[in-house]
């Protein structure tokens, strides 16, 4: 939560400095080096140039070694070269690192701006969101949805960022909801044309992290665990979060732009919002429904 309301608060106050005092700026992304450049001192710019390069620099060996991790375990080593080596998987993790770094130099030559990149990063993981989220309350959901989520979400994300494919689709909501759309026509055919994963697989991952009954009625058959969530309280507690940590960012933000209505209103309902959520971590975890289903098992 400090996050938000520490780290947000400072840049946009820093933007919207920037619009004040330079509005015919050219490019809008050098107004935040214009302002370090006009108003810090030689010590302080030094510190903080060297601090974005190393935020920089650290963000870059993160993703690459990241995505050649990915690329390495999750894909080349489960379903091409199940029986690789250690050796071999080091050269495959290499090779990945280089490919990864060369798509990267490429993207950021043709970005013209950093809103450019950003839209290319959600376009992309748009497509396989909905089964990222569904594998935690279904267990039908398998590794090949998965997979071919990721791969079809990735080619059809960029397509729809080619300029030729934005001049038809020129909202970006709408463009993203067309990439979700059609990465579910590859990805649940693909599920139900799949076996299922294993019912030890299956059941272990249920004993760990023991979803809602909702979605894993069989496992619970199978393992009597009883499920640790309720869907509709953790769905209750999330809009809590929402009243809590938005209207706690929107008062703050409301007071430091002298709009003390606004910050007052968002204030209260981040209180309400605060008194709520604690309210509904008060309640048991086990939910109703699993108390039921504690009385009368099935075989």
């Amino acid at each position: 939560m400090l996050n938000y309301l520490i780290r947000t608060w400072p840049w946009i106050v820093v933007a919207l400095a920037a619009i004040a005092l330079y509005p015919d700026l050219p490019d809008p992304e050098l107004g935040y080096p214009k302002l370090m450049l006009d108003f810090l001192p030689p010590i302080l710019l030094g510190l903080v140039v060297a601090s974005l390069i190393a935020a920089f620099m650290s963000t870059v060996s993160t993703l690459i070694n990241w995505g050649a991790s990915y690329l390495t375990n999750d894909l080349y080593s489960r379903f091409l070269k199940p029986e690789a080596t250690q050796r071999e998987l080091v050269l495959v993790g290499r090779l990945a690192s280089v490919l990864v770094t060369i798509f990267g130099a490429v993207a950021a030559f043709y970005a013209k701006d950093v809103a450019t990149v950003f839209r290319l990063v959600i376009a992309i993981g748009t497509g396989p969101g909905l089964v990222l989220i569904l594998r935690w309350f279904w267990w039908r959901i398998n590794a090949a949805a998965e997979l071919a989520a990721m791969l079809a979400g990735f080619f059809i994300g960029l397509l729809a960022s080619f300029p030729a494919v934005n001049a038809h689709f020129s909202d970006f909501g709408l463009r993203l909801l067309i990439i979700s759309l059609l990465t579910s026509v590859v990805w649940i055919p693909v599920m139900f044309l799949t076996q299922p994963e294993s019912d030890a697989t299956l059941d272990n991952f249920y004993r760990r992290v023991r979803p809602s009954h909702l979605g894993w009625q069989r496992q619970y058959q199978r393992t009597g665990v009883l499920p640790d969530q309720d869907l509709l309280q953790d769905l209750l507690r999330v809009l809590a979060a929402i009243l809590l940590l938005f209207g706690t960012m929107l008062a703050v933000g409301g007071f430091l732009l002298l709009q003390p209505l606004t910050g007052w209103i968002c204030l209260i309902i981040a209180v309400l919002g605060g008194f709520w959520l604690r309210r509904l971590n008060k309640r048991p975890v086990l939910p109703p429904a699993a108390l039921s289903l504690e009385k009368d098992p099935e075989p």
